[in-house]
């Protein structure tokens, strides 16, 4: 069994360059809750995530226009023990989520 601590998310730049984003973070398909974030903005999440072998995490921002759907900034998939930093850089945006992941 493993454990996934996600520390804080941190918006160094926006994907929508109009206003502030909405994104939505998942571990293994399950959506976190997020506020609306500006660039230079951090959110502490501080949300434990059990699972198995490997965890993937995903970063979209929600586009608030009706037909337009929310745009991918990234994903990684983890499975060894570590903290770090993990970078969604798709789409022009750039987030930093730290997390640590640990196995007993």
């Amino acid at each position: 069994m493993a454990n996934l601590h996600l520390k804080t998310l941190k918006c160094i730049e926006t994907e929508d360059w109009l206003r502030h984003d909405d994104p939505k973070l998942a571990v293994n398909g399950q959506n976190i809750l997020l506020p609306s974030m500006s660039g230079g903005q951090k959110y502490a999440i501080d949300e434990y995530h059990a699972f198995e072998d490997e965890v993937t995490i995903t970063l979209h921002e929600a586009d608030g226009l009706p037909g337009d759907g929310s745009d991918f900034l990234g994903s990684h998939t983890l499975s060894e023990d570590g903290s770090g930093i993990l970078n969604f850089t798709k789409d022009g945006a750039n987030y930093q989520l730290s997390y640590t992941l640990t196995r007993s």
